[in-house]
Formats: C-alpha cells, structure tokens, sequence
C-alpha cells in the first residue's frame, strides 16, 4: 500500500503479516522502556528492586505518558512509530485508507493500556494481545475500537 492508495478500502491482501506486527512491537517497546528508563531515573523515581510486575505508580504513570505520546504523536503524525517504520508497516484507517487522526489513534492507544496502571496486572495486555497476534484482519480490541487495521507500507527496498 503506497500513498498513492489512500482513500482506498483496505484490502485483507494489505494487512501486515504476524511476523511484521511482532517485530515492530518488540522494537516499540525496546524503544519505549528505554526512554521510560532514563526519565525515571531523572526524576530520581525508585523502582522498587526492579520487580517489573510491581512497579511503583510513578513509574507506571511515567511509562504511560511516555507511551501515550510515542503511539499517539507517531500514528497522528505519520501512521508509524519507528517499529513500524523499520519493518515496513503503517497504521491506516480501513474504510480509507488514510492516516488515523487524533481520536482513534488515542482511542488505539488507551484500550490495551487501561490495564497497565492497576498493580500487578501490567502483564494482562501481553498475555491478551500476544496470542491474538497471529489472527487475521481484525483480532484485537484497540484495533476494532478505533476502526483502524496496520498494513504493509509498500516502498523500495520492503
């Protein structure tokens, strides 16, 4: 899908692979628990001994607000986090085609994150999505709130 497909309806034939979602996933959140990390830190938040099940609420308030303006800024602004773009995938409306704006993007953001600030049930959202991962077009919440479906983003070289 190129951006000279926009406003098309999306194809089944369009959506990114398993493969593709996993991988840029990983790489998102490789990105985000570093930037998370290092703000942190700057604030001088403890963690706690470092138990990634019971962390502290600032530093889940932390990561969430780190999270809520990679995902969202990222999918307002280009339909790609940088996961994304280095595996070759965007996020697209799927009766347009075009770039999510402001309220689904946010709405794709806030739905597997409502169980990220309850203690202790942070692994909740990973053990939901992770084995939807492999299903087809539309399998997860987030995706079918905000009416969004994540596509391969054809250019050189992908």
């Amino acid at each position: 899908m190129t951006e000279g497909d926009w406003g098309a309806l999306v194809d089944e034939d369009d959506i990114a692979e398993p493969w593709r979602r996993l991988v840029g996933f990983v790489i998102d959140w490789t990105v985000l628990v570093m930037i998370a990390l290092v703000i942190v830190a700057a604030l001088g938040i403890d963690l706690g001994g470092g138990d990634a099940l019971r962390l502290p609420t600032s530093a889940r308030f932390v990561q969430g607000l780190v999270g809520a303006a990679y995902y969202i800024g990222f999918t307002v602004s280009r339909g790609q986090t940088p996961g994304k773009m280095l595996i070759g995938t965007r996020v697209v409306m799927e009766r347009t085609s075009w770039i999510p704006g402001l309220g689904p993007s946010a709405l794709r953001w806030a739905v597997p994150c409502v169980f990220v600030f309850p203690p202790g049930v942070s692994i909740i959202p990973a053990v939901i999505y992770g084995r939807l991962l492999f299903a087809p077009l539309r399998p997860r919440l987030h995706v079918q709130v905000a009416n969004t479906v994540r596509v391969r983003a054809r250019s050189p070289g992908l």
